[in-house]
This record gives structure tokens, sequence and C-alpha cells, in this order.
């Protein structure tokens, strides 16, 4: 699935890099820093149909659901979404993007152990690997969304974003069966129209996603563990 991403870079150059002719920018620039280590909970920049960019909190569960006590959400996987009761108003009406500069996964990898005094060495013990995964142009790429946040209303308990994700691609640090529903400009383009006939988008969710060869990878801090922490170093393959 995906859990921590970054986005670092300046929101003029997503909104020049996706191609958007007269993007409005919806947020205090004042409070936006890089984010390399943005987690759920956080307000990641979301791009909207209209153009505009905003500050949407990542997390969402509506208001059916909080009568409930059912939990936040914080992904919607492509292929149930569209016929699912959490999703499936906004798959046709709430569709926005999140530029990202990448994102973060953790693979299960064993590490020898030292051996220990007078006896037998230790058996290899599992280590939580973080992952930094980007594209190897090192481009923006466009995290398909869903957001319950309309116009200019204030954004109350349970309002926010969900990111997609998708079957993942054999090779593609291979950790999950699922993974962002990443697009190339184009793609995004098409995500955001909402006059794209529901069958289109379906094929768009299924065949769209940026294949495993456009990226790469590499074995990142466990600091980034910490969801406090974000800093350039975070993103840095370990040498």
């Amino acid at each position: 699935m995906c859990g921590r991403i970054s986005q670092y870079r300046d929101p003029q150059l997503y909104a020049k890099h996706l191609g958007l002719a007269d993007p409005l920018m919806l947020f205090d620039a004042a409070d936006r820093r890089p984010g390399y280590n943005l987690a759920p909970g956080t307000h990641p920049l979301a791009i909207y149909p209209d153009q505009t960019l905003r500050a949407i909190h990542w997390g969402y569960c509506p208001d059916w659901a909080r009568e409930q006590h059912l939990p936040q959400t914080i992904n919607a996987r492509a292929d149930t979404a569209p016929t699912v009761r959490y999703f499936e108003a906004l798959w046709k009406t709430g569709r926005v993007l999140v530029p990202a500069d990448g994102w973060f996964e953790w693979r299960i990898e064993t590490a020898a152990a030292t051996g220990v005094a007078n006896g037998p060495a230790q058996a290899d013990a599992k280590n939580r690997q973080p992952y930094f995964v980007h594209l190897k142009t090192d481009a923006p790429m466009y995290l398909a969304a869903l957001s319950s946040v309309r116009g200019a209303e204030p954004q109350t308990e349970g309002m926010g974003l969900v990111i997609v994700a998708a079957s993942a691609d054999a090779g593609l640090v291979d950790v999950h069966d699922r993974r962002p529903l990443a697009f190339s400009p184009d793609a995004a383009r098409r995500w955001l129209d909402p006059a794209l006939p529901l069958d289109e988008l379906e094929q768009l969710a299924r065949g769209a996603c940026l294949p495993a060869g456009r990226f790469r990878w590499h074995r990142v801090s466990h600091e980034v563990n910490r969801t406090l922490n974000d800093e350039p170093g975070l993103i840095a393959a370990l040498r």
C-alpha cells in the first residue's frame, strides 16, 4: 500500500510539469516546507480538476463510518474503490492528484547476527529495511487520490484524502502486493477530467500506472521510521 511519501519540490514546479495553464495555490505558502517524510495525518498538497492546489488532510472517514466507530482509512484499492461504500461517490466526483517525488516501502530482510561468547552464532535477525522509490529520471509523479474536501469549505473531522493503490508489478521492490497508482502527466490529466466516462476511468486505473521499469529504489536510514523526522537525508541512499 502507500503509507509514506516525499513531496519536497516547489508547488509551482508540480503545476508546470503537469501542464496546468492557470494553477491557483490555495494554501498558506508561509506554512509550507519541503516534505521528505509525509505520513498519514499530515497535509500533503493535492491538485484538483479546477487547477487549484490545496493542503489536504491524509486520511478519510465518512460520516456514516464515524457513527459506527469505524477506522479512518488512508488508501483505496483501485479494483474495489468504484463499488465499495467508502469510496463509490468519491471515485466518480472526488478524484484528485497528490504530486510526489517518491514514496517509501519497507522490506523484511535478514541480517547475519554476531556470535555469542562460548556458544553458537545467533540465528539471523529480521530487519525491516526502508527503501525510497522514485523515478529514474527524478521527475515528479502524480499519485491518484480521492478527496472528500470540496471548494473552500473547512476541513472537519473525517474529511480528507486517500491515495489509490494498484496491484504491484513484479520487480518493483517486491515488498507488497499493492503500490501507489502513479501516473505520468498525460494520464494524470485524464484522471482529473470530471467528464471521463467510467469505463475509460476503469481502463486508466488498470493500465496507465507507471511500470516498474521506470523506477529505481535504494535503502535509506531507519530514521525515516520516526514520522517526526523530516529532512533531506531521509531519502539519501545508505553507503
